[in-house]
C-alpha cells in the first residue's frame, strides 16, 4: 500500500496526534480498500478490532461506573453528581502511543504487532483481541526467531487462559406467560427481509472511475511502428547537431523529445525543433534554403509528415557537408547555451522528476513568444506529472493552465476533470467532463466516467445513457458494463442490470465488482444458490471485497449452515461508514442463533448489531428477550429501557418491559409499562 500520498499522510498525522482514535483507523482502512492492498487490509481490520475493543471496554467501564453510583445514590439518598457514561478518550503511555503510530506507518511488522498484544493481553485484559493479534504477527513470519518463539508462547498462552473461561451457563427460563413467546416479545424472522439491490447500490454508490489515460491524436498505420520510426528521427536530429557543431560558433543545443506524447505531437515538437536549428544557422550568416514545405502534409497523417521531415534533415545535412569548419568551434572553444529554458529542457525536466524547477521555467516563459498549443501541451504534462505523484492540487494548476492556453487540450480537460471526480468537486467535474466530450465524443472512458459521476449525483437515468454510450463506442468495455449494471439497479430494472453483469463477466472474468452486483440482485430475487456462488467470486478474487461477506453470512444462515455464516460474518470487510448490512447480517445471525435455542450466542450477535446501529429499538428489544430466556432479568430490563427510550411507540418494548418489572418485584412501575402499552396498541402502534 501507498503510504506516501497526501491523503495517506494527511491520515497519519491525524493519527500521530490521537493514536486511539478509531475515525482516523477506519480513515486508513477506506484507503487500503480503495488500493487493494490485501495483506495491509487484513493486518489494519485486526488493529481497528483491538482499539475498538479498548473503547467498548472503556465504556463498560464508564457504565458500571455509573450503576454503581447510581444504585449508592439511591440506597443512600446522596445528591451526588453520577459520573457521566461518555467516553471521549482512551488513555495511553507513551510507549503505547509510538507503537500505534509506528503501526500506522508498517502494520505488517511483527514486532509492532506483539507489542500491541502484550498491552492488550497485560494492560488492557483483552485476550482474544490480544490472541487476534498475535496470531497476525506470527502470520508474516517473524525472521527474529527469538521474537517468533515471544508470538508462539502468547499464543498458547491466551489459548490455555480461553479454554478456562466457563461458557455461560444456560439459566431455565421462568414461566412468564404469553410474555415469552417470542412473536409478543419482538422476535421476529428476518428471513422476509432482502436487502434491496437498489439501495444498496445507491447508497455505496459503487461505480468505478476509469482512471487510464485516453487516446489523442494517433493513428492506426503508425502505432506498431512508432518506436522504430522516433528511433529513425531520433538519430537524424543527432547528426544534424554534429555537422551544426562543426561549422558554427554557437551550436544549436541537443534536444531530448519527450516519448509520453501521441505521434502527431511529437513530431510537431520535432518540427519546431527543426525549424528553430535553421534560425540559429541563420543567425550565424550559414542560410539554408530547404526546398520541402512542411506544410505539404496533411496534419493527422503521421506517416507523410515522418516521410517529409525526414527528407527535410537530410536535405539539410547534405547543405552542411558542403560548408567548412568554424575557426571555433576548430579550436574547442564554443559559447555557452543561452540561460533561459526552452520548452524540450523543461520536457526533460519533468520527464527527470524535476516538477518544481519545471514549474517554476513554465511560468517564467514569455507567452507570447511560444506555440501556445505546445505550451499547453507541456503544461498538461506536468500536471499528469503532479497527478501521477498524487500531488492533485499542483496537478489541477497545470491542468487549468493548459485550459487556458489551448481549450481544446483534452487531456487537461479530462484528466483535470479526474481529480474534481475523485475530490468530490463533483459539479465542477461534471462540466470537465461535458467540455472534453465536446471536443472528442468518441472517447468511452469520458462517457463511463461521465455515467459514474451521473449516479453519484442521483441523476440515474442520464447516467445510463452515458454508460449505453461507452458501450456503444467500445462494446468489450468491461468496466462501462458493470457500471451500466449499477445504474440499471438503482432505476430497479434488476433484469437489465443482470444482463450487464454477465457482459462485463464475460469481457473481464475475474472482475468483483460485476460479481458482487450479480449476488446482491440474486439475494434480494432469493435466488440464494446463484447468489452463494456470485459472493464466494467475489471473495475468492477480492478477499476484503466490502460488504460482500456480510452478504455471504445472511446466505448461509438461510441455507441452515449457520456455523458457517458465523463464520463469514466475523471476518467480512466492513468499510468505514456503512452500518445497514453489517448490522442486518448480525441480526439475522441472532435471530437464526435464537431459533436454535443457543440465547447467549443470540445475545452476543444482537451486541455485534448494536455496534453498527446502536440508534435501533428493535434490536435492543430483541436482545432483551434472549437474556429473558436466560433468565437474565436485569439486564433484559435494561435493554427494554433503551429500546423504548429510543422509540416510546414500541409497545412489544413496554409490554415486555412491563411483565419483567412485575416479575422482579416493581409491581407499580411493571403495571405503568403495562398500561402504556395497552394505550399504544390501541391506536394500532
Amino acid at each position: 500500500m501507498n503510504f506516501t500520498t497526501q491523503a495517506a499522510q494527511d491520515i497519519l498525522t491525524k493519527i500521530e496526534r490521537d493514536p486511539a482514535e478509531v475515525r482516523h483507523w477506519r480513515q486508513l482502512l477506506i484507503l487500503c480498500f480503495d488500493q487493494k492492498s490485501i495483506e495491509t487490509l487484513q493486518t489494519l481490520q485486526v488493529i481497528v478490532a483491538s482499539i475498538e475493543h479498548m473503547w467498548n471496554q472503556r465504556r463498560q467501564r464508564a457504565k458500571e461506573a455509573y450503576e454503581t453510583a447510581r444504585q449508592k445514590q439511591r440506597s443512600t439518598g446522596s445528591n451526588e453528581p453520577l459520573p457521566s457514561t461518555t467516553v471521549h478518550s482512551i488513555p495511553l503511555s507513551v510507549r503505547q502511543k509510538e507503537t500505534l503510530i509506528k503501526l500506522s506507518k508498517s502494520p505488517q511488522t511483527p514486532l509492532l504487532l506483539y507489542r500491541l498484544g502484550t498491552y492488550l493481553e497485560e494492560e488492557y485484559d483483552l485476550p482474544q483481541p490480544a490472541l487476534t493479534v498475535y496470531e497476525r504477527a506470527l502470520a508474516f513470519d517473524p525472521e527474529d526467531s527469538q521474537l517468533e518463539q515471544k508470538i508462539v508462547d502468547g499464543i498458547r498462552r491466551l489459548n490455555a487462559r480461553l479454554r478456562e473461561i466457563p461458557p455461560q451457563a444456560t439459566v431455565a427460563a421462568t414461566d412468564l406467560g404469553v410474555v415469552l413467546a417470542p412473536e409478543t416479545m419482538g422476535v421476529k424472522s428476518p428471513s422476509h427481509h432482502r436487502p434491496s439491490a437498489a439501495a444498496l447500490i445507491k447508497r455505496t454508490g459503487r461505480l468505478s472511475v476509469d482512471r487510464g489515460r485516453i487516446q489523442v491524436g494517433q493513428t492506426n498505420q503508425t502505432d506498431s511502428h512508432w518506436p522504430e520510426t522516433q528511433k529513425k528521427l531520433d538519430d537524424a536530429m543527432a547528426r544534424l547537431l554534429t555537422k551544426c557543431a562543426a561549422v558554427c560558433e554557437t551550436a544549436p543545443r541537443p534536444m531530448r523529445l519527450p516519448r509520453s506524447i501521441a505521434p502527431s505531437q511529437w513530431l510537431e515538437f520535432l518540427e519546431g525543433h527543426v525549424t528553430l536549428l535553421l534560425a540559429t544557422l541563420e543567425a550565424q550568416d550559414i542560410v539554408i534554403r530547404p526546398s520541402i514545405n512542411l506544410e505539404a502534409s496533411p496534419r493527422g497523417d503521421v506517416a507523410a509528415r515522418t516521410n517529409l521531415v525526414l527528407a527535410l534533415m537530410d536535405e539539410i545535412e547534405v547543405s552542411l557537408a558542403t560548408l567548412g569548419t568554424s575557426p571555433k568551434t576548430a579550436s574547442g572553444k564554443t559559447e555557452l547555451p543561452p540561460s533561459s529554458a526552452r520548452l524540450e529542457d523543461i520536457f526533460e525536466w519533468i520527464d527527470a522528476g524535476a516538477l518544481a524547477e519545471a514549474e517554476a521555467h513554465l511560468r517564467q516563459l514569455d507567452v507570447d513568444s511560444q506555440p501556445q498549443d505546445q505550451l499547453s501541451e507541456v503544461w498538461s504534462h506536468l500536471g499528469l506529472s503532479f497527478q501521477n505523484n498524487h500531488e492533485t492540487k499542483r496537478a489541477m494548476v497545470a491542468y487549468q493552465r493548459a485550459r487556458e492556453l489551448n481549450p481544446k487540450n483534452l487531456q487537461a480537460w479530462f484528466n483535470g476533470g479526474m481529480i474534481q471526480h475523485e475530490e468530490g468537486m463533483l459539479h465542477p467535474a461534471l462540466q470537465s467532463y461535458l467540455h472534453a466530450i465536446e471536443l472528442d465524443p468518441g472517447q468511452p472512458k469520458i462517457w463511463c466516467n461521465l455515467g459514474a459521476l451521473q449516479f453519484q449525483l442521483g441523476e440515474f437515468q442520464h447516467s445510463v445513457d452515458s454508460l449505453n454510450r461507452a458501450v456503444g463506442i467500445k462494446p468489450d468495455y468491461a468496466r462501462a458494463w458493470d457500471n451500466l449494471a449499477g445504474s440499471l439497479c438503482a432505476l430497479d430494472q434488476l433484469d437489465e442490470a443482470e444482463r450487464c453483469c454477465h457482459r462485463a463477466i464475460n469481457y473481464k472474468p475475474d472482475y468483483a465488482d460485476p460479481y458482487f452486483k450479480l449476488g446482491s440482485i440474486y439475494f434480494q430475487k432469493g435466488r440464494m444458490e446463484e447468489a452463494e456462488q456470485a459472493f464466494r467470486k467475489v471473495i475468492e478474487s477480492n478477499p476484503g471485497y466490502p460488504l460482500a461477506g456480510h452478504y455471504l453470512a445472511m446466505v448461509l444462515a438461510r441455507t441452515h449452515r449457520l456455523e458457517n455464516a458465523l463464520e463469514a460474518c466475523a471476518s467480512a470487510a466492513t468499510p468505514a461508514g456503512e452500518t445497514e448490512i453489517p448490522s442486518l447480517a448480525w441480526n439475522e445471525m441472532a435471530f437464526h442463533l435464537y431459533d436454535h435455542g443457543d440465547y447467549a450466542e443470540a445475545i452476543r450477535a444482537y451486541e455485534k448489531a448494536l455496534t453498527f446501529t446502536p440508534e435501533r429499538a428493535v434490536i435492543w428489544l430483541d436482545a432483551g428477550v434472549a437474556h429473558q430466556q436466560l433468565g437474565q432479568l436485569d439486564q433484559a430490563r435494561k435493554h427494554y429501557e433503551q429500546a423504548v427510550e429510543l422509540d416510546p411507540e414500541l409497545a412489544r418494548a413496554w409490554h415486555n418491559l412491563g411483565a419483567v418489572k412485575q416479575e422482579i418485584g416493581d409491581v407499580k412501575g411493571g403495571q405503568e409499562a403495562l398500561e402504556e402499552a395497552e394505550r399504544l396498541l390501541a391506536r394500532g402502534r
